[in-house]
C-alpha cells in the first residue's frame, strides 16, 4: 500500500514538473518584454531600436507556450512601434496590421480587457478600417469597462469622432462617458473643447436627454461653436 501510494505521488509529481516547464521558460523568456512595458509607461520609453528585439522576445514566448499576456505585450509593442515609425508611413501601418493581429489573439483569450478593446479601436481607425469594426469594438470596451477612468478621455475622443455612426440606442453609451469624464476629468475636458480634440456640437446632440449638464458645459461655451 505505501509503496503504490509512493508511487502515485512521485508519478503526479513528475506529470505536474513535466507540465510546468513550458510555463516557466516561457515566462523567463518574456521577462525582458514585461520590464520594457512597465518602464515605458513609468519612466523609461522604449527606444526606436529595441522593438524589433522585443518582438522577437514576445513571440518567442507564444511559440513556448500560447498564453494570453503574450500577445497582449506583443499587440502593445507593434502599437508603440507604429507610433515611434508614424503611423501613416507603410512601415507604421504594417505595424497596426501586426498590432491588429497580436490584439485580436489576446481579446480570444482575454475579453474582458477594456484598454485592449480600445486599443484595437484605435488600430482600426489609424487604418481606415470601416466604421462597423471601430464602433463594435469601441462598444466592447465600454461594455466591459465604462467607469476605466484611465480609458475615458481617450476613448471618448475615438467615439465623438464616430458618434454618427452609433445606433440610436447605443448613443447613451457616449453620453453616460460624457457625464463620467465631466465627473473626473473637468478642467482636461474643457482643454479639450477648447482645442477641436471633442467637439462640442456632437455632445451636445447627444445630450439632448441630459439637459442639465448640457447647460453646464454650455456655459463654457455659450455660442456652442466647434473650437
Amino acid at each position: 500500500m505505501k509503496v503504490a501510494l509512493l508511487t502515485l505521488v512521485i508519478i503526479l509529481s513528475t506529470t505536474t514538473l513535466y507540465l510546468s516547464i513550458p510555463r516557466l521558460f516561457s515566462s523567463l523568456t518574456y521577462l525582458p518584454v514585461e520590464a520594457a512595458l512597465k518602464h515605458h509607461w513609468i519612466d523609461y520609453p522604449i527606444k526606436a531600436d529595441q522593438y524589433t528585439g522585443l518582438i522577437e522576445t514576445a513571440k518567442q514566448s507564444i511559440e513556448k507556450l500560447n498564453e494570453a499576456r503574450y500577445w497582449q505585450g506583443l499587440g502593445w509593442l507593434y502599437y508603440l512601434q507604429a507610433t515611434s515609425q508614424g503611423t501613416n508611413t507603410p512601415e507604421g501601418q504594417q505595424s497596426l496590421s501586426n498590432a491588429q493581429n497580436a490584439f485580436e489573439n489576446f481579446l480570444k483569450k482575454s475579453p474582458a480587457s477594456p484598454a485592449e478593446w480600445l486599443r484595437l479601436s484605435w488600430v482600426h481607425s489609424l487604418q481606415n478600417h470601416g466604421a462597423v469594426q471601430i464602433v463594435e469594438t469601441l462598444k466592447m470596451s465600454l461594455y466591459t469597462g465604462r467607469a476605466e477612468r484611465y480609458l475615458m478621455q481617450n476613448r471618448l475622443e475615438l467615439a465623438l469622432q464616430y458618434a454618427d455612426y452609433f445606433s440610436e440606442e447605443d448613443t447613451s453609451l457616449i453620453s453616460d462617458q460624457i457625464q463620467l469624464t465631466w465627473r473626473f476629468f473637468k478642467r482636461d475636458m474643457k482643454k479639450h473643447i477648447k482645442s477641436g480634440t471633442y467637439n462640442i456640437n456632437t455632445m451636445n446632440k447627444l445630450l439632448t436627454n441630459n439637459p442639465e449638464l448640457k447647460q453646464q458645459i454650455n456655459k463654457e461655451y455659450p455660442d456652442g461653436h466647434d473650437y
